[in-house]
């Protein structure tokens, strides 16, 4: 046996071999010819479409040759015609008999393997004919109630039974002797079934092949049971199983793939063998007898005949390497080891050879890696098991957050973790601690104080004596406010034209720190050294926690009362010493205090205004003009065009414009983890945050996040979580929802209806013990999983020492 070809003038359309598989007849729209099948090649002996009586009739969509008597051949016309041919005739028209019994197009004939005389074909108008071909006309007909019927096949071990495969996808087992209706019938396919065959070797095997690009072996013994199924790259056409073999059988597409594939069954990735001889559709296929030779047809105009040992091996090309993994995230890898070698170890004896040792032997080594990393269904359960979502437990909204933050970080969602700890300071922050109120600093008081020397040294909280500056770092920069020059003139200063106070500091040290005079002039010695007590007393402010910094923002509920109540605190601080202060002075500036707008410098130092009479050129005075005449400083008001942006929270600004809130961001933050698919994190910050922002977003979605979140929990039997998010979930619909959970019988499982402690289906008592088997009175404890309960203390008793259930089950039931 050796590869042969044979090319006809024209596309042929199919092939039939006879009983010794000696001849083939090849048919087609223009061809229709019997050729000898040698050793050396193909060898045409008869040409049946010759003459001038060529007519459709000798067009064929298929063709079968009598098993029983060689002399007759039935062909399949495209006019609707069944015909019988006597090929031994020795003249040119060997027509026989023609059957117009059907009305559209034939699609497939075949005759009976051990009946010579028995005929049956299937057509394009939904009907199958049967046939005695000493009779001129159809004996039988049968219905499918299909459109069209594609293949019919006489099954070989039952004589009277024959399959239709259909256009709906259905499969029908038919009996001669009754034409009323099918024996059996199925859908084998989601779409058209083109082909079917019956197994040699096993009676109750039919391969079925169709549109959906499938070739499935059924079996029919009681009822239809699929037992394999193999995946085409292509709508299967023609199918053929393999003499010999138990599970290899041949397929050819209907469209675009040319390649005839040997399939075994139990492999139904990879094809065991591959013919890709043809250049167009293959149209028909035949095994020769043999499962070592093929016969093929295609629209190429090709007769070939392949030798299996010429084939390609798909499988020897595959890549032998696979990976896998399984739901905790495990690894499996199975790879060729190539540098083993065959271990001399005793064996059993071996199996006989099959025709399952046809594929390579491989030699392989599995890898198993672990997933140390917690997976996302892990990650899930940790964070709702150990998520805070409610602040009536005592928890401030700050304790909240920092849990709900260490939850995500510990188990590796970061980014949840910091929209925590983001939340934490958008509306976690409940306002400043006060201790006392003579223990912060006034906040835009431009009250000069008073400090010694020797309570500005390092560690010490307390300030006794005072120079003159500004409270805060802002004002320090010549900052004037509106009611910066009532305060200066009401205050007791150590200056040029006043005296010390009798506890201050020595005279000399005064003059050192160089202070200033009545008209505001200051020298610059002087400037350096109350900058470097700034500094000292800056330092000890920080040390003692007393320092406050007008210039911090604040953020939270209380930001205005924080504010209110540094407007009405006392200007002194805690171990200062401000003289020369009367109670009516102190009234008024609290009163100019809480008129004030708090709105930040756009500059650290105001800008000099401009000088509008500009002096003569020096040369102009005599050099003593300068030397005993001081110049007094004048203060003018400069337009503040501070930006609202600057204005501290819970001031009145003169721009009129509102305090910056939290509320927008969070409530993008839900939208975003929403629509990133995280319902978890966003129905956890919907119930965390509650009425502060749940005015803003949509009531439906928010309903439908929850029941996701809900059927989540549920899926991951956290019922507990499921329970709190109804609770605090603040939706009716939601709360009706799962108010009512239904319970079943613990015996037939169907829901209970009228009564909770009765079965209407079988009857029988739902609330008895499962363990002492009497009926509850009391609190009765049930598993949802599998309906067991009992007596609380019972129940109690026996999960502490088991963990199935107690009736024996199997169910492994949970008690907390």
């Amino acid at each position: 046996m050796h590869h042969m070809t044979l090319m006809q003038e024209g596309p042929i359309n199919t092939l039939a071999l006879n009983r010794d598989c000696n001849k083939v007849v090849v048919t087609g729209r223009n061809v229709f010819k019997v050729c000898e099948i040698k050793d050396t090649g193909f060898v045409e002996r008869d040409n049946i479409r010759t003459g001038k009586n060529s007519n459709l009739n000798f067009s064929c969509n298929d063709a079968s040759w009598n098993p029983v008597d060689e002399q007759w051949l039935a062909t399949a016309a495209t006019n609707g015609a069944v015909v019988l041919w006597n090929i031994q005739k020795s003249i040119k028209l060997k027509q026989e008999t023609v059957y117009n019994d059907h009305k559209r197009t034939v699609n497939k004939v075949t005759f009976h393997g051990s009946e010579q005389n028995m005929l049956l074909s299937g057509s394009q108008d939904g009907t199958m004919k049967y046939f005695d071909i000493r009779m001129k006309a159809a004996v039988m007909t049968f219905v499918s109630n299909a459109e069209s019927v594609r293949d019919v096949q006489f099954n070989p071990y039952q004589c009277f039974s024959f399959a239709a495969v259909s256009e709906n996808g259905t499969v029908q087992l038919w009996d001669l002797r009754r034409q009323d209706r099918s024996e059996k019938q199925f859908t084998a396919h989601s779409g058209p079934v083109f082909a079917c065959d019956w197994h040699p070797e096993n009676k109750s095997w039919l391969a079925t092949a169709g549109r959906d690009k499938a070739v499935k072996v059924w079996d029919l013994g009681y009822r239809p049971v699929l037992e394999y199924t193999v995946t085409t790259m292509a709508s299967v056409g023609r199918i053929k199983w393999r003499p010999q073999r138990m599970h290899h059988i041949a397929s050819c597409a209907l469209v675009i793939d040319s390649v005839i594939h040997v399939w075994d069954v139990r492999r139904p990735y990879i094809p065991h063998a591959s013919f890709n001889d043809h250049k167009d559709i293959t149209t028909g296929i035949a095994w020769r007898g043999s499962p070592d030779v093929l016969l093929s047809t295609s629209k190429d105009s090709y007769l070939i005949q392949h030798v299996i040992a010429d084939a390609e091996r798909p499988m020897e090309k595959a890549n032998p390497i696979c990976v896998t993994y399984n739901s905790k995230g495990s690894l499996t890898l199975a790879a060729v080891d190539k540098n083993s070698k065959k271990s001399k170890i005793l064996t059993l004896p071996r199996k006989s050879k099959s025709e399952s040792e046809d594929y390579p032997a491989v030699r392989c080594s599995i890898y198993v890696f672990e997933n140390e990393k917690p997976t996302p269904a892990q990650v899930f359960r940790d964070c709702a098991r150990h998520y805070w979502l409610q602040t009536t437990t005592g928890k401030s909204l700050g304790e909240i957050c920092d849990h709900n933050a260490v939850v995500a970080s510990n188990a590796g969602r970061i980014q949840i973790a910091t929209i925590w700890r983001v939340v934490k300071l958008l509306f976690g922050f409940s306002g400043l601690e006060l201790t006392s109120t003579s223990a912060v600093a006034s906040v835009g008081s431009n009250r000069p104080t008073t400090v010694s020397r020797e309570e500005s040294e390092p560690g010490d909280s307390g300030i006794k004596d005072a120079s003159t500056r500004p409270s805060t770092r802002h004002q320090s920069g010549n900052v004037s406010f509106p009611n910066q020059q009532a305060t200066q003139q009401s205050e007791t200063l150590v200056n040029g034209s006043g005296s010390n106070n009798s506890n201050s500091a020595p005279t000399s040290n005064s003059n050192e720190r160089g202070v200033s005079d009545t008209s505001g002039g200051v020298s610059e010695e002087a400037e350096s050294e109350v900058e470097d007590i700034d500094s000292q007393v800056m330092l000890s402010h920080i040390a003692s926690g007393s320092h406050f910094n007008t210039s911090d923002f604040f953020f939270g509920d209380a930001e205005a009362d924080v504010l209110n109540d540094f407007n009405g605190t006392s200007d002194s601080v805690q171990g200062r010493k401000i003289s020369g202060d009367t109670d009516q002075q102190q009234q008024q500036q609290q009163q100019q205090s809480n008129q004030m707008d708090w709105i930040l410098p756009s500059e650290a130092f105001q800008l000099r205004h401009e000088i509008k009479d500009r002096s003569p050129p020096p040369e102009h005075f005599p050099s003593r003009c300068f030397a005993g005449t001081r110049i007094e400083a004048q203060m003018v008001e400069v337009e503040d065009t501070t930006s609202a942006l600057l204005c501290l929270p819970g001031s009145s600004s003169s721009l009129g414009t509102t305090c910056w809130s939290g509320v927008s961001n969070a409530v993008e933050m839900v939208y975003h983890m929403a629509e990133d698919g995280d319902v978890q994190t966003a129905v956890s910050l919907i119930l965390v945050l509650g009425d502060r922002i749940r005015h803003m977003l949509n009531e439906s979605a928010v309903e439908h996040w929850i029941l996701a979140y809900i059927d989540s929990l549920s899926r991951c039997r956290l019922w507990n979580t499921a329970a709190l998010v109804v609770k605090l979930s603040q939706c009716e619909s939601v709360q009706l929802r799962f108010d009512v959970y239904p319970t079943h019988c613990n015996l037939c499982s169907r829901a209970l209806q009228r009564r909770g402690w009765l079965c209407d289906s079988c009857k029988t008592i739902t609330n008895t013990c499962s363990l002492c088997h009497l009926v509850v009175r009391g609190l009765y404890v049930w598993c949802r999983g599998c309906s067991h309960g009992g007596h609380l203390l019972h129940i109690r008793e026996w999960f502490s020492r088991n963990s199935a259930c107690p009736t024996g089950c199997g169910h492994v039931c949970e008690f907390d």
